[in-house]
């Protein structure tokens, strides 16, 4: 038994590097779904606010629902293809940074905490809705501690990865095609996918 648990421990060593690649990029598209779900409602009002006459009344908002989701399968796109190649070899001065530097650098440094923060608060959010059903005193002191752990142990190393892995581009405008889609949901998940807005 005792050799078992220790070829256990060993195999979940070995394996601790693709846990962690899941873990920072699935709290990451738990931040971008939280946005997305404000996303639909902005779409959807500016549609319906245009001097568009739509047939159907339920257009507008139909379209902000599919666009929404448009934008947030290209955001994991991105967020899977930026914690993909950031194999590169960790950095920390300022001035490789610098020599690094591209569109696609510059959305990873800007673009992945924020998202990654929502992820983690979304986290805390649902593991303080479980313990609430049976210790409601609890439950926010649960969610809190979940959505830190989480914030320190995935959301801040997956961005501290990414902006410090990132290998070198070929040119400045790598990434570029992903900057609005990025921009908008990191945005959105500043403003709606953080608690900070709650306390102040």
């Amino acid at each position: 038994m005792i050799r078992f648990l220790q070829n256990a421990d060993a195999l979940a060593s070995r394996l601790r590097p693709a846990w962690m690649w899941v873990g920072q990029l699935g709290v990451v598209v738990l931040g971008v779904h939280l946005a997305a779900d404000r996303l639909d409602d902005y779409l959807a009002r500016s549609l319906v606010a245009t001097a568009i006459p739509w047939s159907e009344p339920q257009l507008p908002h139909a379209i902000g629902v599919w666009g929404a989701i448009a934008i947030e399968l290209a955001v994991v796109a991105w967020a899977s293809w930026t914690l993909a190649r950031a194999q590169a070899e960790q950095v920390s001065d300022f001035a490789t940074l610098w020599q690094r530097r591209s569109v696609q650098t510059a959305l990873a440094l800007v673009g992945w905490l924020p998202i990654g923060l929502a992820g983690a608060w979304a986290v805390g959010m649902a593991v303080e809705d479980v313990v609430a059903g049976w210790s409601p005193s609890l439950g926010f002191v649960a969610g809190l501690l979940a959505m830190l752990v989480v914030a320190v142990r995935l959301s801040w190393t997956g961005w501290v990865r990414v902006v410090s892995c990132a290998p070198a581009p070929r040119r400045w405008t790598s990434g570029l095609p992903w900057a609005v889609p990025v921009l908008i949901v990191s945005g959105l998940a500043f403003r709606h996918g953080l608690p900070i807005w709650g306390w102040l």
